[in-house]
């Protein structure tokens, strides 16, 4: 019986389609598809101009600008006619469709990159952060996107207006930009996550289009000149996904490893630091370092956390993750505070006053977003004494933070990360950094090696953004008789942290003081 109505359902379906592709002008379609592909001075004058309103919008870290370009885009054209040459069979169709897109994607990148090169602002926005790291949702949007932008193609129902909506929703052009951006400024790594996203979406956009034609009642019988067999367009989509399956699959992994790591980090420090009437966590971010995982959290609390507390914290993450965990949890002492009793009678309401609990409370989540805003914008450096002014009247609040990095918080960088804590934080401020050393004076053994604590010390130079040819590496030397302990300290730069021997500088200094030997890792 179940199967009868079942078989009932899907003929009725087939029906209603064929009735729905009858409608369809599939030649019609075919030859607007196709025109999409003829590339011209016009189609490419707007492809550079879209990447570089991209590009720009991501470095002044504006969304409207970003969203422009992808409105401006005309890559849209050639990926929806390779979907629609898969369908059909007609394979110069897609050569001709693929070529575009290759010569779109080569030309984006390298103009993007030598813009980025020339340009003064190079320190990653949120919004070029925010397209280095596909995931599976993005993948899910690209492939909605596809369906129906495909669908509105076909009925043209609503076709322009869906058509700038697939264009926002689905960005190729912003990732292509993020991929410069990466190769102007030598962050490989960047750029390499912005082109995992364009490519991303395209074979989604591709495969879901492709799905949506053929059952529009696209065919090879549409297609006037040679025709190909089923078997060979089916091995050729075939390949391709074969081909997106490694970088997505990969991804798929690491973002469900990631989410499961936050969920039992959340889990564990919520069970040992939200306690009633005691203390509360305000927030927390985590670090997948190497061999490690850095957790920072921001609690309130009435009675400081011994740290034998912490370490029982610290522990039970280990044990729960399996992995070495580096627990920071920066405490904020908050208290109660009763408002004397009213004995007389008020003619007027007044305005319930904060409680000094309260006003604590809101003070330390301004300070635990500025930090977190603060530590994601100039990672890897470490950022520490945050703090928060605040003072009477219209005066903006002033903050201020040290950060441990050799060379200074530029002008252009300062301004940027103030526009953002003004974002975060809805209110005029004024920031200062003060920088100090990133690495602590080098110290050594009685047999002149480095010391466990140097040599954890060092190794933040294996977390520096970009190549390691980026930096100059200044080895300033005081005292006598430290020629052993330089040579050991050179050795351990070039062998172990893969620093190039033509990027140190060893400059001595007085020789009449104690032997000290300091690094300083100097931006070219």
């Amino acid at each position: 019986m179940i199967t009868n109505q079942i078989k009932y359902q899907m003929k009725k379906l087939r029906d209603y389609l064929a009735l729905k592709t009858k409608m369809v002008n599939h030649q019609g379609i075919i030859h607007e598809v196709a025109s999409g592909v003829e590339h011209s001075w016009v189609y490419y004058l707007m492809l550079v101009m879209a990447g570089l309103i991209a590009l720009l919008g991501l470095l002044t870290n504006s969304v409207a600008v970003v969203i422009g370009a992808m409105l401006i885009s005309p890559l849209m054209g050639p990926i929806i006619s390779s979907g629609l040459a898969l369908t059909i069979g007609d394979l110069p169709l897609a050569r001709r469709a693929f070529r575009t897109i290759a010569v779109s994607v080569i030309l984006t990148i390298l103009l993007t990159a030598f813009v980025t090169f020339l340009s003064p602002l190079k320190e990653p926005t949120a919004e070029i952060l925010a397209r280095v790291r596909p995931n599976i949702y993005d993948l899910f949007v690209a492939m909605l996107s596809g369906i129906v932008g495909a669908v509105a193609l076909c009925t043209k129902r609503n076709y322009l207006i869906t058509a700038t909506g697939v264009a926002v929703a689905t960005a190729v052009i912003p990732p292509l930009s993020v991929a410069g951006y990466g190769l102007g400024t030598g962050q490989f790594m960047l750029g390499l996550g912005g082109f995992l996203l364009f490519f991303t979406n395209f074979v989604a956009i591709v495969l879901t289009s492709d799905m949506i034609f053929f059952i529009m009642g696209f065919r090879t019988s549409h297609v006037e000149s040679i025709k190909y067999s089923q078997r060979t367009r089916l091995l050729i989509i075939t390949a391709l996904l074969l081909f997106i399956s490694i970088p997505l699959v990969h991804t798929l992994v690491v973002d469900i490893n990631k989410l499961n790591t936050k969920k039992q980090i959340e889990k564990v420090l919520k069970k040992h630091l939200n306690r009633e009437n005691l203390s509360r966590m305000t927030g927390y971010s985590f670090r997948q370092l190497k061999g490690k995982t850095d957790v920072r959290t921001t609690v309130n609390t009435v009675k400081y956390i011994a740290k034998p507390a912490e370490q029982g914290i610290e522990s039970e993450l280990e044990a729960s993750l399996g992995n070495k965990i580096d627990l920071h949890l920066e405490q904020v002492l908050v208290a109660s505070e009763q408002l004397p009793e009213q004995h007389e009678a008020v003619l007027l309401p007044e305005k319930p006053r904060e409680t000094g609990a309260e006003i604590s409370a809101r003070a330390a989540k301004l300070v635990g977003t500025a930090e977190q805003l603060l530590s994601e914008a100039l990672s890897p450096f470490t950022l520490t004494n945050t703090r928060l002014a605040f003072s009477s009247g219209s005066q903006p609040l002033e903050a201020s933070a040290t950060l441990r990095r050799d060379w200074p918080v530029s002008s252009d960088e300062l301004l940027l990360l103030t526009r953002q804590l003004e974002q975060a934080l809805e209110q005029p401020l004024h920031l200062e950094i003060k920088t100090v050393p990133l690495v602590p004076p080098v110290s050594f053994n009685k047999d002149n090696s480095l010391t466990p604590e140097s040599i954890a010390d060092l190794a933040v130079i294996k977390q520096l953004p970009g190549n390691p040819d980026n930096y100059r590496y200044q080895l300033l030397v005081t005292g006598r008789n430290n020629r052993l302990m330089v040579t050991r300290l050179h050795k351990h730069l070039t062998e172990n942290l893969q620093v190039p021997k033509q990027a140190i500088e060893i400059r001595n200094r007085n020789t009449k003081v104690p032997t000290e030997i300091v690094l300083r890792v100097l931006r070219r």
